[in-house]
Order: structure tokens, then C-alpha cells, then sequence
């Protein structure tokens, strides 16, 4: 047998004796004998003592395994020599099979026709293998604590030393286990995602379906709504024409007899005349018109009396949307507030102005030249010198209290009845006192029967017609009605007193009108 030359015998003590390759990061044991750094671990993973693979010495404890740098660096020339050898003898034209082993990776050449651009790929991926902190180490290892490839020496000595570390093969083999199991995760998302999506196309029909239909709906309901508004629009009408024509009736009768009264009056100026022209004293006295004038004294005074005054009743309940309502809270409906300058000190008012409530604690509030100082009432700050208007105060349970209105010089300052509401001739009022209910103006009142007593009170001034109307707004009926030449504004008024905590209300008609 041929004896092996000094380069292979020298190459030979640079071979791992367990894995009979060249050393990939040798350490010295203290039998002087060298191994891989790996090789040992895996030979010491399952064994109870600690002993040499090669001679068998043991060891007390398991030794500090340490990278011998000399054997280290004669085993990485021998591999970059081993790689240009290889690179320079497989040129794409010699026709033989050569081995090619560099660093545990292997590349058999098995087609003679292999050319320098395949061998030098080959070259490439296997320096991507190579630490590149350590370049002549290969990348075996994968760091579980920082996610990243590494070499023995990086395990040792290097920045993963100390760090929990498995073999690139295992973790691989779990990399894949977990892509595989996302993989499943996200082929059964995706399939959730479809039939979710299925889903809300079903349900995007039916929605598109249920808004049609709705819709249909609402537009038969608007329409059944706006014929009946229409049907109480036409009623509503009816009833206001049948008033008109009984008024107008009335009024064009008026009419005729005052223009037959006015053609009597022509013929009877006439013959007057006729008796006046009468020269002779004795034709003259005898004339048949002074017995005329005397039976017709009496019949004269009460043929000149003016005519009643005429004008439309509208204090009618009507259905507006199926709802009974106030014709004349519809027309003429208003909310007047309340002026704070003229509210007495012995009563609230409400953060809206509309509410008044009889207090024993003085409110404190400073002087002014409009408060009423004495009587516990106050006038609202809107005034009305023309057209028609109606408002409702709801007196609920209070025992007593006064609804009315006053113009603006009404008296103020004082104690007497003369400035209360209806106290003077300034002021109109509805007043109730002890369950006893009267309408008062200029000191005087006038009592009144009220069989119902009033939740609310409606008040209709027709300013222009000189008509103050006080009505029970609950059934419309007429309480009480004053006949008045307004010569200034009206303010609406309020006053209330008795019992702590008893209130009115000015009620808001904005919904209505």
C-alpha cells in the first residue's frame, strides 16, 4: 500500500476523528486530543460522565470547551484550498467526475459537461451559507432568542453565546410546521371570509327588497294622511262658510233695513217739507203730518239705534291630522313671554318666561318704573294694536289667579283694587277667587257661572273689531265676551296668588299655529 504523502498526512490531523471531516471549530481537550465543538456536544447530550471519544480518558466534570485558534485557522486554509482546487480543475471541459466538499455542503459534478457558470453558482450559494462575522464558519445553527442564523463560534464566543440554539435542520422543520399552520389558519379565514360574503349579499338583497317595500309603505300611509287632511281641510271650510254665510246673512239684513229705513226717512224729510212751505196758519196747523209726528216718536227712537255688531264665530274645534284642534289656535295662535321688568317680587318666573308662581320669598329684583310693586302679576313683553290673536294659559288646580290684558299705561305702583288686573279702565280680566269665578274692568265685575271649571283659559282679542273674548279652552265655550274702541296695545297679563307653589302657564301654541 502506498504510504500517504506528507500534504494528505498533514491534511488527515485536520479531520474531526468522529466526523471525519475537516474541523469545523476544534477544541483541545486536556487528553491533548482535538474534536469539532459540535461533534463533542452531541456525544456528551445523552451520557451520565464525561469521557475523551478517542482514548477514553474521563473527566470529573464536564470540561470548558474552548476554540483551539490555530487548528481552527490551519483547517480553514486546507477547506479554501480544497475550493480552488475544485474551481480550477472543473473547467467545463475535462470530462471527468469530480467531488466537491466544502463545509459539509456537497456538490456532486456528475455531468461531464459541467461549465465554469454552474460551478461558479454553486460557489455563490454556498458563501450565502457562511457567517459573516466569521466567514470561513458555516451558518448550522439558528438563534431562538434572536430570531437570526449562526455559526458555532457565534454559539461560543460570538453574540449568540449563551443563547438557546437548535440546528438549522430543526428549525426548518418548525418554521415549516408554523407556515403550514398559518397556511390552514388563513385558508379557513378565507373561507369564513366567502361565506360571509355570501352572507351580506343575501343580505344586501334583502335590504334593497325592505327599503322598496318601506318605502311603498310610507308613501300609501303620507297619501291616506294628506286625503284626510284634505277631507278635514274640506270640512274645516264647510264649517267656516256656514258660519260666514250666517254672519253675512245677518249683516245684509242689516243692510236692507237701514236703506229702507234711509228711503222712509227721504219721504218723510220730503212731506216735512211740503208743511213747512204751508203759508196760511190755519192749513198749516190742520196739515195731517203734525199727527203723523206724533205717533212716530216712539217708533224714531228705536229705529236709530246702531245696528248689532256682527262678526265671525270662530271658536270652533276642527280635526287637523286626526287631532282636535282650536280652529282659532290654528289662525291666530300665539306664545307670548312674560316682561321681567314687570313681574312683582312675590312670584317666580320660569327659565322660559311663560310661568308664574305665587312665592312667599321676595325674588329681590331691582327697581324699575314698569314692576308692579304690590298686586303679584306681571304683563307679558309682546302688545297687539291690530288684527286677530288668540293665546291659552293653563291654570291647572291654582285657587286663584287672574287672565287678562291691560294697556301699557295701566297703574302700577300701589296697593288699591285700581292696580289690579281689571281693576281700573285700563285693564280686562277673568279672575277666579275662592272657586268663584268673574270677569272685571274699570273696578267693577261681573259674576259668572262656570259649570266646568277651566283646565285652560283661551283668550281671542280682535283688535280691529274691539271683541276681548274669554273662553274655556278646553270645550271652546264662551265664558265671557268684552265689547271695546281700543285706543292703545294690548299686553297680555298674568297674576296668581293663594297657596305656595300655585302657578299659570302661557301655553306654547307654536305646534299648532
Amino acid at each position: 500500500m502506498a504510504s500517504a504523502t506528507p500534504n494528505e498526512s498533514a491534511d488527515s490531523e485536520l479531520h474531526c476523528p468522529v466526523c471525519l471531516d475537516t474541523f469545523v471549530c476544534p477544541c483541545t481537550l486536556s487528553c491533548g486530543h482535538s474534536f469539532c465543538v459540535r461533534c463533542l456536544e452531541t456525544a456528551w447530550e445523552t451520557v451520565n460522565s464525561f469521557s475523551c471519544p478517542q482514548c477514553r480518558e474521563t473527566f470529573p466534570v464536564r470540561p470548558q470547551l474552548r476554540r483551539n485558534v490555530a487548528l481552527s485557522n490551519l483547517a480553514e486554509q486546507l477547506r479554501v484550498g480544497d475550493r480552488m482546487a475544485t474551481i480550477t480543475m472543473c473547467d467545463g471541459k475535462t470530462p471527468a467526475v469530480k467531488t466537491y466538499c466544502a463545509r459539509k455542503f456537497q456538490c456532486r459534478l456528475e455531468n461531464p459537461g459541467l461549465n465554469n457558470v454552474v460551478l461558479m453558482y454553486c460557489i455563490v450559494n454556498l458563501e450565502d451559507q457562511m457567517c459573516q462575522e466569521h466567514r470561513k464558519e458555516q451558518l448550522n445553527f439558528y438563534c431562538e432568542q434572536d430570531g437570526s442564523l449562526a455559526c458555532t463560534v457565534c454559539t461560543i464566543a460570538g453574540d449568540h453565546s449563551g443563547h438557546k440554539v437548535i440546528a438549522v435542520e430543526t428549525a426548518q422543520q418548525t418554521k415549516q410546521e408554523i407556515i403550514c399552520l398559518e397556511k390552514t389558519k388563513r385558508e379557513k379565514n378565507k373561507e369564513k371570509v366567502a361565506s360571509w360574503t355570501q352572507q351580506l349579499r343575501g343580505t344586501y338583497a334583502r335590504t334593497q327588497e325592505s327599503l322598496r317595500g318601506t318605502k311603498e309603505r310610507i308613501r300609501r300611509e303620507f297619501e291616506r294622511r294628506r286625503e284626510q287632511l284634505r277631507e278635514e281641510e274640506r270640512e274645516a271650510l264647510e264649517r267656516v262658510d256656514e258660519e260666514g254665510r250666517s254672519v253675512l246673512s245677518r249683516i245684509q239684513a242689516d243692510i236692507a233695513r237701514y236703506e229702507n229705513r234711509a228711503r222712509d226717512l227721504d219721504q218723510e224729510i220730503t212731506e216735512l217739507l211740503s208743511a213747512i212751505n204751508v203759508q196760511d196758519p190755519l192749513s198749516f196747523l190742520q196739515h195731517p203730518m203734525h199727527e203723523k209726528l206724533r205717533s212716530s216718536v216712539s217708533e224714531e227712537t228705536q229705529d236709530d239705534s246702531g245696528p248689532v255688531s256682527c262678526h265671525l264665530d270662530l271658536a270652533k274645534v276642527i280635526s287637523v291630522g286626526g287631532i282636535k284642534t282650536n280652529l282659532l289656535a290654528v289662525l291666530y295662535g300665539h306664545a307670548p313671554t312674560l316682561d321681567i321688568n314687570s313681574v312683582n317680587n312675590d312670584v317666580q318666573v320660569s327659565s322660559d318666561l311663560r310661568t308664574v308662581t305665587w312665592t312667599n320669598v321676595s325674588q329681590a329684583r331691582p327697581h324699575h318704573p314698569h314692576r308692579f310693586d304690590s298686586w303679584p302679576q306681571a304683563l307679558c313683553s309682546e302688545s297687539f294694536s291690530s288684527g286677530q290673536h288668540y293665546w291659552e294659559v293653563d291654570v291647572g288646580g291654582s285657587g286663584s289667579w287672574r287672565v287678562g290684558v291691560a294697556y301699557e299705561t295701566t297703574p302700577r305702583k300701589g296697593s288699591s283694587e285700581a292696580c289690579s288686573l281689571g281693576g281700573n279702565k285700563e285693564s280686562w280680566s277673568l279672575r277666579k277667587n275662592n272657586n268663584r269665578y268673574s270677569m272685571r274692568h274699570g273696578g267693577g265685575g261681573t259674576s259668572l257661572l262656570v259649570p266646568e271649571p277651566p283646565q285652560r283659559v283661551g283668550v281671542h282679542l280682535d283688535w280691529d273689531a274691539g271683541l276681548l273674548s274669554f273662553y274655556s279652552a278646553d270645550s271652546m265655550a264662551l265664558l265671557h265676551s268684552f265689547h271695546q274702541n281700543f285706543a292703545q296695545s294690548i299686553y297680555p297679563g298674568l297674576a296668581v296668588w293663594g297657596k305656595d307653589g300655585n302657578a299659570v302657564t302661557i301655553v306654547d301654541l307654536s305646534h299648532v299655529s
